[in-house]
């Protein structure tokens, strides 16, 4: 759960933008996803052929100060046999419904679209949608061409770069705001993907508690908070293993806990003012 700009964020997804060209230029992605850490399991979706569940990495959106970012949960999928996982990871992106586990996190996907295929040339993948119509602005409209690109390259390693066609048609656009006719790829994680994430524990958990996350922020440096039932129990700072813009793992060590409701909150400051750049938190349970 990020605490904080989750009113900004929503409203960034349901305003329709007026404007004829892209705020950025959408025909790139990031380049470096981080490591995977553990994964959360969810229900998958129902399917009506014969399929197996894995554990996919699937981007959601979420906002910083630098505006819209990508985060990244775990999510139990459901893979047709036969199938694949990049592939499933889309249709599971895309369908009707799907949420991340962390509420604060905004899917701009599930609006009727959905994923027909997946052909691959090299290491070129075309992506056939039957689509709707993104009912978003410019940067949301970035930021889910992103979810996507971003989510089929993590499971499917041998995939660089995604170009989309709509029925067989090639795709202009997704919200009409970004031209879609070209190729993605991921750019820098700086630019796509959010400063701080805390990965997501597997509550309840037992003594000693260790918390874990990813971070790209300046001199290495991640804040942090514990706090229990709004009152805040241990403060501290830890650093990342490289500053950015290399994005690194990080670890912080809570020791023993009572049992109870926490919430661990880790944060960027702004190294201009000291104001809060961004923060990831996740609620957890010490049995």
């Amino acid at each position: 759960m990020k605490i904080g700009r989750f009113t900004f964020v929503a409203a960034a997804l349901l305003v329709t933008t007026a404007c004829g060209s892209p705020a950025n230029d959408a025909s790139k992605s990031p380049t470096n996803s981080a490591t995977p850490s553990s994964s959360v399991s969810v229900s998958p979706t129902p399917s009506t052929s014969p399929s197996e569940v894995k554990v996919a990495a699937i981007y959601f959106v979420g906002d910083t100060a630098q505006g819209l970012r990508l985060y990244r949960e775990f999510h139990t999928i459901p893979v047709e046999l036969g199938s694949s996982i990049g592939l499933a990871s889309l249709k599971y992106i895309v369908a009707q419904g799907t949420k991340a586990l962390d509420q604060d996190y905004i899917n701009v996907w599930g609006n009727d679209s959905s994923i027909n295929s997946i052909t691959q040339v090299g290491s070129t993948a075309t992506v056939d949608l039957s689509i709707a119509h993104l009912n978003v602005g410019a940067e949301a409209e970035i930021r889910a061409i992103d979810q996507l690109v971003w989510t089929l390259t993590a499971n499917d390693k041998t995939i660089h770069t995604v170009r989309f066609v709509s029925d067989g048609v090639p795709l202009e656009s997704f919200a009409g705001h970004v031209d879609a006719t070209g190729t993605f790829e991921r750019e820098s994680t700086f630019d796509v993907v959010a400063p701080i994430w805390v990965d997501a524990p597997i509550s309840p958990l037992s003594n000693p508690v260790t918390f874990t996350g990813t971070a790209c922020t300046f001199e290495a440096g991640v804040a942090w908070t514990l706090t229990q039932s709004g009152s805040v129990v241990k403060t501290g700072s830890t650093t990342a293993a490289q500053a950015c813009p290399v994005r690194s793992a990080w670890s912080v060590q809570l020791g023993t806990l009572k049992a109870g409701d926490y919430v661990f909150t880790a944060i960027d400051y702004s190294a201009q003012d000291g104001s809060i750049d961004q923060q990831d938190s996740k609620a957890f349970t010490v049995k």
